[in-house]
């Protein structure tokens, strides 16, 4: 049996400030849903997005955070940064996550990071 090296080369350099989530999240532009397909404290990216919020654009919307009781919903600025066409997404980054809405999400991404160890053992 060969077994493959998947860990990043010494010399690759990590450009994000914050670690990548892909834990389930939901944002709200208008009144549409979309799916977020990762996230961090920095900003996210919309899975298939088809509407009409295009780069560069500063906005306001709505973030569902799921949690082991009720959900949470805030509301925050964001500013797109990228429309890519050929997966058909969107990224964004947060203009000013106030220090309550940063909360919400490290508390979720903690819970994920617990459940995601107890259910496959890491």
């Amino acid at each position: 049996m060969q077994c493959i090296n998947i860990q990043k080369p010494s010399d690759v350099i990590e450009r994000r400030e914050y670690q990548r989530s892909s834990s389930p999240l939901t944002t709200v532009i208008g009144n549409t849903p979309y799916a977020i397909e990762n996230w961090s404290f920095s900003g996210f990216k919309i899975a298939s997005y088809y509407g009409i919020l295009q780069p560069p654009r500063i906005t306001k919307l709505k973030i569902l955070v799921p949690t082991a009781g009720p959900g949470a919903l805030f509301q925050t600025f964001i500013e797109t940064v990228r429309y890519e066409p050929t997966d058909v997404s969107l990224s964004v980054k947060f203009r000013c996550l106030d220090i309550s809405n940063k909360r919400i999400l490290n508390r979720y991404f903690q819970e994920q990071l617990v459940y995601t160890s107890i259910a496959y053992g890491d």
